[in-house]
This record gives structure tokens, sequence and C-alpha cells, in this order.
């Protein structure tokens, strides 16, 4: 009976940490598919308050999953049309630069979110790191 007890207590803190990372990484995948979709239909020039802005919204989609101070959270934001994007790794924000968040071999007008964070799940005598990463892309259809 120990022996059956403690071997199902390892599976359930094995169910309960991978349990929390899948809803972290729903979390996070909610916050990339709303950022991408409020940068499509956010007007104005593509500058630090427009980045910000985007930022923010993936923030507050992902209830506390990208906070600043979360380990190995970063957000990457990038306006394909102008070629300029913005990451914030680790609550540290780099200034606009050329590129994109990853490649997706597509050609039109887009804005592209990338989101990870780094969690660990359990097993009583192991634990792994697992790096959540969600991206998502947004066409639109505006004169720029």
């Amino acid at each position: 009976m120990a022996f059956i007890f403690s071997l199902l207590v390892m599976l359930l803190v094995g169910v309960v940490t991978s349990a929390i990372a899948f809803g972290q990484k729903n979390s996070i995948e909610n916050a990339a598919r709303e950022a991408s979709r409020y940068a499509a239909t956010l007007p104005g020039a593509i500058d630090a308050t427009w980045f910000a802005t985007v930022r923010n919204v993936a923030r507050e989609a992902a209830q506390g999953n990208l906070d600043p101070g979360v380990d190995g959270q970063y957000i990457c934001v990038a306006h394909i049309n102008s070629g300029l994007r913005q990451v914030e790794d680790g609550g540290v924000l780099s200034p606009p630069e050329s590129g994109m968040c990853y490649p997706d071999g597509l050609t039109e007008s887009r804005v592209q979110i990338e989101t990870r964070r780094v969690t660990e799940i359990n097993a009583a005598f192991f634990s792994v790191d697992v790096t959540l990463r969600a991206p998502a892309t947004a066409r639109y259809e505006r004169a720029e």
C-alpha cells in the first residue's frame, strides 16, 4: 500500500504541474492571438507608442503569465510592412530594429506577435524546465 501510494502521489504531482503548464500555454497563445488581431487594426504611426500598446495588450491578455518578472518572459512585436520589430526579453526592452519575430514565408501586409515563457513541470523526484512558445500572425488591408 505504501509503495503504490507513493507512486500515485508522484503521478498526481506530475499531472497537476502539467495541467498548470497547459493553462499557461493556453494563456500565452491567447495573448499572442489577441495582440496580433489588435495590432492589425491599430491605426497610427509605427513607433515606440504603437509597439508599447500592442505589447500591453498581449500582457493583459496573458493574465500575469507575461509580466516582466516572470521567468523566461518574452514578447516580440513585428510590423512587417515597416520592417520593424521590438522585443521585450525578461523585462528588458530593445529599441525598434529591423526584422521579424519568426519566419513564416508570407509576403502580404501583416503583424507578427511571438510570446514565450519558461515553466517547470515537477514529478516528485525530478523536474523539467519547459519553454512555452506561441506565435501569431494577423493580416491587414489598409493604406499606410
